[in-house]
């Protein structure tokens, strides 16, 4: 609870300067509020020099709690990135594989069908090439990747004193990532649509990336890193998840409703034809094949983006936001962390039923 204000004066809170303090934990804050209240008695002439050295050593030890008030949700922005960037990536790379298996299933369901490599119009099967591109998968993730970077340099400056400054753009992304844009540049076409799409932005970014140079205070660089690169991760991470709603989800609905179908009317052809425990295996494929319908529907990865989306949101507005609003900003920003980390737990999960 806050100190209440003392009749006829000014907030204590306003006395000293505790909302421009992100702190590592709550208890911080409240020994942050402490520690304003005692210097507030510490100018009382009636205390005695036993009281005033008592409070000077306590002083000293809050110090360390307000020294860094990025050091936390920087920290934590990072590493959930990179959490999410893992399962996302599982997701990407699976799924052609996930294709091969949708069209083997529909083989295996009946037996007049022969394995191909096109199909009677010509048209290539999955196993004769695969449906989305390697190139554009790739990219894709490449495209995560520089967001990842971006998310380490946060965390590079939020928890860096010495006065240097980092390595070059390229070589901090390296020779594949600074050359990203290029790279969809090539990729733009009928083949990939939504490629030029990320240009620009993946661009933008990279530009920014590169000029996080630790010279100046560490509240002027972030705030400046994250008005610059905030727009350009927020059309990133948009186009991602248009993606993974238009394009992969899609696919993803169309295939695990198809297998669930096979499934059942394979078994159906054939339970009578069936043991005890056959039947149960069969059934339990179909279990598996409806499990997948329900992730598929509730587009598990789509709603893992959008909750890195909302807690990146919540670190632009605590990063630019003025003293006075940094600590309710700073409670919108841990609440969007936290509701980001049961996201990633639990559709982490729901993700590895779409994964083969």
């Amino acid at each position: 609870m806050l100190p209440h204000r003392p009749s006829g004066g000014k907030d204590i809170r306003d006395r000293a300067d505790c909302s421009t303090f992100v702190t590592k934990t709550n208890f911080c804050y409240l020994f942050c509020q402490i520690g304003t209240i005692l210097s507030a008695l510490m100018k009382m002439p009636s205390l005695s020099p036993r009281h005033t050295s008592a409070f000077i050593a306590f002083a000293a030890v809050l110090s360390g709690c307000t020294a860094n008030r990025y050091e936390a949700p920087a920290s934590s922005f990072r590493d959930k990135t990179q959490q999410t960037i893992n399962v996302l990536s599982s997701f990407y790379s699976s799924r052609n594989s996930y294709e091969i298996d949708v069209y083997l299933q529909s083989i295996a369901a009946d037996s007049s069908l022969t394995v191909q490599t096109t199909d009677s119009n010509g048209v290539p099967t999955a196993l004769g090439k695969p449906v989305f591109s390697p190139a554009s998968i790739k990219a894709r993730l490449d495209a995560l990747n520089v967001v990842g970077v971006y998310a380490n340099r946060l965390y590079d400056l939020a928890n860096t004193t010495a006065p240097a400054k980092f390595q070059s753009a390229a070589t901090a992304l390296g020779q594949s990532l600074s050359s990203l844009d290029k790279t969809f540049q090539t990729l733009q076409g009928a083949s990939d649509p939504t490629a030029n799409k990320y240009i620009g932005p993946i661009s933008s970014l990279i530009g920014t990336v590169g000029e996080m140079f630790l010279d100046r205070k560490r509240d002027e660089l972030i705030t400046k890193a994250v008005t610059e690169g905030a727009p350009q991760v927020e059309v990133i991470l948009s186009q991602v998840r248009d993606d993974m709603d238009k394009i992969f989800s899609l696919e993803i609905i169309t295939g695990s409703n198809e297998k669930l179908a096979t499934l059942i009317a394979a078994y159906n052809s054939d339970r009578t034809k069936l043991n005890f425990e056959q039947r149960m295996t069969r059934l339990s494929a179909i279990k598996a094949a409806a499990n997948e319908v329900a992730a598929s529907v509730g587009s598990a990865p789509t709603s893992l983006v959008t909750s890195m989306m909302d807690a990146h949101k919540a670190l632009v507005q605590e990063a630019t936001s003025p003293p006075k609003a940094r600590i309710h900003n700073l409670a919108e920003l841990n609440g969007a962390l936290e509701q980001w980390t049961i996201q990633i737990q639990n559709l982490a999960t729901e993700i590895k039923t779409l994964i083969h």
